[in-house]
Parts: C-alpha cells; sequence; structure tokens
C-alpha cells in the first residue's frame, strides 16, 4: 500500500495516514495562528508539504483522502468560508500536484509553485462563486506573486524533508 516499500500492512498504513493527517493538521494550525502577520489572509500552505509527501509515498487516492480530511478540518476549525477555500483550491493543487509528480520530472521546487498557484486560482474562483463578483479576479496578481513564493518555500521545506522521510518509511517496514 506504501510506494516502493514492499510489505507494508495494513497496520502500518493506517497509522502512517494517521500521523499523516495529524501531521498537516498542526502544521495547518501553526499556521493559521502566524497568518495575522502576512498581508489579506494569505498563508505559505505548510501542511501542503504533507500532502506532497502523501503523493509520493503512499498513493494517489490516500492523498487524496488526506486532502478531503485537511479541508474539513479548517471547516471544523474556522468556518464555512474557510472550508470552502481550502477545499476548492486544495483539490485543484491536488490535481496539479499529482499530474505533474507522475508525468514529469520536474523539481520538487517547480512543482510545489505551480501546485501553490493552482490553489490560488482554485480559491479565487470560489472567491467568485461565493461573492457574486469579478472583482476578485484584481486579486489575482498579487496571489500569483505570493503564491510562487510560498511555493518555493514549501518546495525546498520538502526538498530537504523527503529524502529523510522515505528513510525513516523504508526502515520502519
Amino acid at each position: 500500500m506504501i510506494a516502493g516499500i514492499p510489505n507494508a500492512s495494513a497496520a502500518r498504513y493506517t497509522a502512517l495516514m494517521g500521523l499523516l493527517f495529524a501531521s498537516a493538521a498542526v502544521l495547518n494550525w501553526i499556521e493559521s495562528v502566524f497568518s495575522a502577520a502576512l498581508p489579506a489572509g494569505m498563508r505559505v500552505g505548510l501542511a501542503n508539504i504533507v500532502i506532497m509527501a502523501a503523493i509520493l509515498t503512499v498513493n494517489l487516492p490516500s492523498a487524496a483522502m488526506l486532502v478531503i480530511l485537511k479541508s474539513t478540518f479548517v471547516f471544523l476549525t474556522r468556518g464555512f468560508t474557510a472550508g470552502v477555500m481550502s477545499i476548492s483550491g486544495s483539490l485543484l493543487a491536488f490535481g496539479v500536484t499529482a499530474l505533474l509528480f507522475r508525468k514529469t520530472d520536474a523539481s520538487y521546487i517547480l512543482i510545489s509553485v505551480l501546485g501553490s498557484m493552482a490553489h490560488c486560482a482554485g480559491q479565487i474562483l470560489a472567491s467568485r462563486a461565493l461573492l457574486g463578483t469579478d472583482a476578485v479576479f484584481a486579486y489575482a496578481p498579487v496571489l500569483a506573486v505570493t503564491s510562487a513564493a510560498a511555493g518555493i518555500c514549501t518546495g525546498i521545506v520538502l526538498k530537504a524533508v523527503f529524502p529523510r522521510l522515505y528513510g525513516v518509511l523504508k526502515k520502519s517496514t
């Protein structure tokens, strides 16, 4: 069940998924505490590091489940609008990220930047649906720049952390 790791039992898979979800939830919460320092509700997307790691180590359906669980956590802790913004951005980012990891040899950083930009595009579309105005598209250039910066940050972290995470997973099976 865990990509590239033979003999991964159902119990180990369940434990891994629990740890990945807990990690995503904690990173999301930590980020929400510090996001007040960023302009206009912008966030770095630390929990998306966990989603990218899941795409690389588990399988796509399990990684998609983590996306839904993460957005459900956002909905439960921050409300309807935040939940809608989370699921709309996360699903689009997941699709782009999964496609790029599976079909290209692009770097973690490039994939992270494009995933972050897709996340923002999904959120702009959700904002348009929620607010009923095209004025939200004026915010797109700002989000493009900030999402590129956020993607670089999360890509660097993934590049640093993933080899160690994969090594731990291989040793634990």
